[in-house]
């Protein structure tokens, strides 16, 4: 046991520049966990929708060979400048089915209020029976534009999940309907 063990780091540095102020240091700067040649690899990967969650870069890194910690793999991302973000539900329509509704639009849009109100509006939604069905995220870059594989897709329906209808008109709301 030396006499300056019991002293802290930071008192010792500050003696030691004191009384040597020309002296040669270790450089602390740490070694890059990760190449510039990955980094850029696994930007363009998670822009082109490859890798599309933190877990996935994590699990491609370790495939690779590096060992680097789940919190690291996102500290990495986080300083590529990409920022996790929940997932916008949009519904899957092909491209029939958009242009339907854009043909319907057109045919209505002269439609005085007097007209709307003879008309009846309905919807539906799935109510899960057994939990939700998540939240989904993914990493983006402040500036990048909205894709395909940052929406979370959905279909009507479906298992474990009832279905709930119901209408309503100018004059009133009808009863709900449950599948």
């Amino acid at each position: 046991m030396t006499p300056y063990s019991k002293l802290k780091k930071s008192t010792l540095s500050r003696y030691a520049n004191k009384f040597s102020p020309g002296r040669v240091t270790a450089n602390p700067v740490r070694k890059a966990v990760l190449s510039v040649t990955t980094k850029s690899y696994i930007r363009k990967q998670i822009v082109n929708g490859t890798l599309k969650t933190a877990k996935s870069v994590h699990k491609y890194l370790v495939c690779i060979g590096h060992t680097i910690s789940y919190s690291d793999t996102i500290k990495v991302m986080k300083s590529m400048n990409f920022h996790a973000k929940i997932k916008v539900k949009e519904p899957l329509l092909t491209k029939i089915q958009k242009a339907r509704r854009l043909a319907w639009a057109e045919e209505y849009k002269n439609w005085t209020s007097d007209d709307w109100r003879r008309m009846v509006f309905s919807d539906e939604t799935k109510v899960n029976v057994y939990g939700s069905d998540g939240c989904k995220y993914y990493w983006s870059r402040p500036d990048d534009k909205l894709q395909l594989h940052h929406l979370d897709l959905t279909v009507k329906g479906g298992d474990d999940s009832i279905m709930v209808w119901g209408c309503i008109t100018y004059v009133s709301c009808f009863d709900m309907s449950i599948r």
